[in-house]
């Protein structure tokens, strides 16, 4: 659901053969969630706690989450080995988090950026893949049908160097993904739209990377980025029956996620430039049903950036990001302003955060120390 950055690192680029990798969940009992994170208490009494360890035979990170009920909900993202990445998808089944089989091919090497949850048999996960041979890039779109993950292919690749970033849509026959294409020196928007049948390449909004998108319907969606060099504000852009509309006057410089709730109450988050020694601080944009406005966030003495955002009510909200790239950020929205909340004292960023449909349960997900970290709320 949430936007996300390339992760593609030099361990990403090293394709030597890597044998079997065994994968293990290990859940926190109470204490130890209690003992190893400064909770978060809501008027409601809801907290922040670590939902489970995960420990690997590697270091990775899970970048996007998606709840479809309170027992079935799914996290993406990649591990880093010494030798290569490999795609990550772990499950939620109302008592754990369970890591799940995806396709690995020796020509490849894979990497999981966003997921949505559209039925418990009918599950997406988008994110990019190195061709070994010739370390070009292209668009990775993998598929569950209830019973396994399956690699879904996509359009023909339009340059060398193509990844989606985040996936959304609200019918099963009319889904949304983006990212970006690079055919040249700088980026160029990449939208692929699901019919039901097939993926095939839609029109894109000019300029920049798509890091983040939501559904407003089966076929308006607002999509949000970063602009093409040049140009200083944050690529923010709806799409409608009549095309796309891009906002000229959004902030810079970076957004990375958004959460449509109800017409008149969506949200975009990413950073913005700030005075040393922050350089860059938490952004957050809130739709009232006719504009996007700027919601003051709190200051920081470290640079921050916020990378996935969750709604619940008018009253309620959460952000997730990272502080000075060491320590997650969480940051609540009480219906007036943004405050910083107690994070648990593990991992160094959270990726992306969802909500559980008609609750104030939420999910959040990203680095912990050093492997994958999940978090829940309430």
């Amino acid at each position: 659901m949430a936007g996300r950055r390339s992760t593609w690192v030099g361990s990403a680029l090293r394709v030597t053969a890597l044998p079997a990798l065994v994968l293990v969940t290990v859940l926190l009992p109470p204490a130890a969630a209690t003992a190893s994170a400064r909770s978060s208490v809501s008027p409601a009494g809801c907290s922040w706690s670590v939902a489970a360890a995960n420990v690997h035979a590697a270091s990775g990170t899970l970048e996007s989450v998606d709840a479809l009920s309170a027992d079935d909900a799914w996290a993406v993202g990649s591990l880093q080995t010494p030798r290569r990445a490999l795609p990550l998808a772990e499950h939620w089944d109302g008592r754990r988090w369970t890591p799940v089989s995806t396709p690995t091919a020796g020509r490849y090497v894979r990497v999981l950026h966003g997921v949505l949850a559209v039925a418990p048999d009918d599950v997406w996960a988008v994110g990019s893949q190195i061709v070994v041979k010739t370390g070009t890039v292209q668009t990775l779109i993998e598929h569950w049908d209830g019973t396994l993950w399956s690699v879904v292919p996509g359009p023909r690749p339009r340059s060398d160097h193509e990844e989606l970033l985040a996936v959304a849509g609200r019918s099963a026959s009319s889904l949304w993904a983006v990212g970006y294409s690079e055919p040249g020196l700088s980026p160029l928007p990449l939208v692929l739209h699901w019919d039901g049948a097939k993926w095939l390449v839609a029109p894109a909004p000019t300029g920049g990377t798509l890091q983040g998108v939501a559904a407003r319907s089966a076929s308006g969606i607002w999509a949000v980025g970063t602009s093409a060099p040049g140009v200083s504000r944050a690529l923010l852009a709806v799409r409608n029956r009549s095309g796309w509309s891009v906002d000229e006057a959004a902030p810079p410089q970076d957004l990375s996620a958004i959460a449509w709730r109800r017409p008149f109450d969506a949200w975009a988050v990413g950073y913005t430039p700030a005075a040393a020694p922050a350089n860059q601080k938490p952004l957050a944009l809130h739709w009232d049903g006719s504009t996007w406005s700027t919601a003051p966030t709190p200051t920081l003495r470290q640079s921050a950036e916020l990378r996935g955002v969750a709604a619940i009510s008018p009253n309620e909200a959460w952000a997730v990001g990272t502080r000075n790239f060491t320590h997650p950020l969480l940051l609540r929205w009480n219906g007036t302003a943004w405050r910083v909340a107690a994070a648990p004292a593990v991992g160094t960023s959270l990726e992306d955060v969802t909500r559980v449909p008609a609750s104030r349960r939420l999910w959040a997900v990203g680095s912990g120390a050093p492997g994958p970290l999940v978090m829940r709320y309430c």
